[in-house]
């Protein structure tokens, strides 16, 4: 199998950032939702807002505790969709955005 010789967005990121991306991206982290169904390691798969289960759409979409770091990385509504698989810009700052609101994914 030969090397890639051109490389995506994602893969010019660093290993950290892409981690983080894929474990969003498939829903196999460490927010409440999937640690409470599959390893019943969280108490409740609901959000510290108590609105709804945190997941990866939950955190980077709507949750209230998270407005203000939301509305600095991303001042206008950005569909999911962007914010997991747009350009490098738009996925660094999703990365960005996760380490700016304290998360571990």
């Amino acid at each position: 199998m030969r090397p890639r010789t051109n490389r995506d967005d994602y893969h010019t990121m660093s290993r950290e950032q892409q981690v983080n991306l894929t474990r969003l991206r498939t829903g196999h982290n460490r927010l409440n939702a999937h640690m409470n169904r599959k390893f019943k390691l969280a108490s409740s798969p609901t959000c510290a807002c108590g609105q709804e289960d945190q997941t990866a759409e939950h955190i980077l979409q709507r949750c209230p505790l998270l407005d203000e770091e939301r509305k600095e990385v991303w001042p206008s509504p950005t569909p999911l969709q962007t914010k997991l698989y747009g350009s490098r810009q738009e996925l660094e700052k999703t990365t960005t955005f996760i380490t700016s609101a304290g998360l571990i994914v």
